[in-house]
């Protein structure tokens, strides 16, 4: 895979709410690559804080917010290719006593062999977020570490045609 970096880093900040409580809702955010060009967008890492659940006494809660090369119908998970990030946050309860668990994939390269988490070769990412019995609409914060770069046309087309299938 040939990837030529053309740009230094610079971060991309945005956010995501519920349209109503519990209720999935997607957030569509533009960043201008040049097809033309053959230039895609290299993701370095990515932060997301999750807002959290609410407690509420004998009722387990969560909020999840996942971050996709594509759209989708509800919010996604490690299992799917087209995601790039994703963190969810569970308040559970036995009624009398509340634990919090969050859940957060490892949002940055985790080898020396890997120094980049995802390539972007569409004109758009996706947000997803949906929470789980909670009161209030909940939703989060994303903040992706990228990169421009441009890549051959063998690169460029089969990685603009798996973005375009996992839709």
């Amino acid at each position: 895979m040939a990837l030529k970096r053309t740009s230094q880093p610079f971060i991309i900040s945005t956010s995501v709410s519920e349209s109503a409580p519990n209720t999935f809702t997607q957030s569509e955010i533009q960043v201008n690559l040049n097809p033309l060009d053959q230039e895609v967008l290299l993701i370095l890492a990515v932060d997301i804080d999750c807002f959290a659940p609410d407690v509420i006494t004998a009722l387990n809660t969560a909020q999840t917010i996942s971050v996709s090369t594509s759209g989708q119908t509800g919010v996604v998970g490690i299992e799917n290719s087209a995601c790039i990030a994703a963190q969810r946050i569970d308040v559970k309860t036995d009624g009398i006593d509340h634990v919090s668990f969050d859940r957060l994939l490892a949002a940055g390269p985790t080898s020396s062999l890997i120094d980049y988490v995802s390539i972007l070769a569409t004109n758009n990412f996706f947000l997803q977020t949906e929470g789980v019995n909670n009161l209030g609409a909940k939703g989060g914060n994303v903040r992706m570490w990228c990169v421009r770069a441009k890549a051959d046309s063998a690169t460029y087309a089969a990685l603009v045609n798996s973005e375009l299938l996992s839709q």
